[in-house]
């Protein structure tokens, strides 16, 4: 494996299984993230990609192999993953914890990371009262305000519609243009990968199989040719697809 001292993110030979009387998800998986870059990796639904990230950010336990992260790491999930009893601006405030902090500067800040996603409105608000990009953008709020070095996103879009998909995959864009952060992202959609990353891991059976580099520049659009060639060679790569 390449040196990792540079890395944000870097996985050497990892392997996972749920149980030891279960099969492997994970069979040995190594890659490393240099700062500043957007991956997603896509592989077919119930592969294990999921897993990839809670064994990054410590939710899961690799059973062979070593991870290496920055210790400023956040996550977005799926749906918001918010407190259904707390407010927004509560929700928001979640993601200070374990920094030192006043309370006066880590509302000041939530409400700026809440103004700056255009629901600074909505603070006082409960998770029922939100729409599904509202919620989402509650999460995107939550897992920035600490300025995080690494971003992981499990499958932020996959509740949304497409306009609202796009909207919140351009503000992501402009977030990560204005601050050094490193992102990964696991995505079922090819079509967001491309649209998005710098560089498309392909999972398959356990393993990265194929590492595909996205030199387009920004902004892309789905109906670009160059767009549409890579989410054809890409789909050629997994099963189903």
């Amino acid at each position: 494996m390449s040196d990792t001292s540079a890395s944000i993110l870097a996985f050497d030979g990892v392997k996972f299984a749920y149980d030891r009387s279960l099969p492997e998800v994970i069979h040995g998986v190594s890659f490393d993230l240099a700062p500043g870059s957007f991956t997603v990796i896509v592989g077919a639904s119930g592969s294990g990609k999921s897993t990839i990230l809670r064994l990054a950010i410590g939710l899961d336990t690799p059973t062979k192999g070593t991870i290496a992260l920055h210790e400023r790491t956040r996550m977005i999930f799926q749906s918001g993953a918010l407190l259904p009893w707390a407010s927004v601006l509560d929700n928001v405030l979640i993601g200070f914890t374990g920094l030192s902090l006043a309370p006066a500067e880590q509302k000041k800040r939530a409400l700026a990371r809440l103004e700056e996603l255009g629901i600074a409105h909505l603070a006082n608000a409960y998770p029922r009262a939100l729409s599904g990009g509202q919620r989402q953008r509650v999460g995107i709020a939550r897992a920035l305000v600490s300025e995080p070095k690494l971003l992981l996103l499990d499958e932020p879009f996959s509740a949304l519609d497409t306009d609202t998909s796009e909207r919140l995959a351009e503000e992501l864009l402009s977030i990560r243009a204005k601050q050094d952060m490193t992102m990964f992202m696991v995505s079922h959609s090819i079509e967001d990968a491309v649209i998005l990353a710098d560089s498309v891991f392909v999972f398959k059976d356990g393993v990265i199989t194929h590492t595909v580099p996205i030199s387009l520049p920004h902004p892309r659009r789905r109906d670009d040719p160059l767009v549409v060639k890579l989410v054809r060679q890409i789909k050629a790569l997994l099963p189903g697809e």
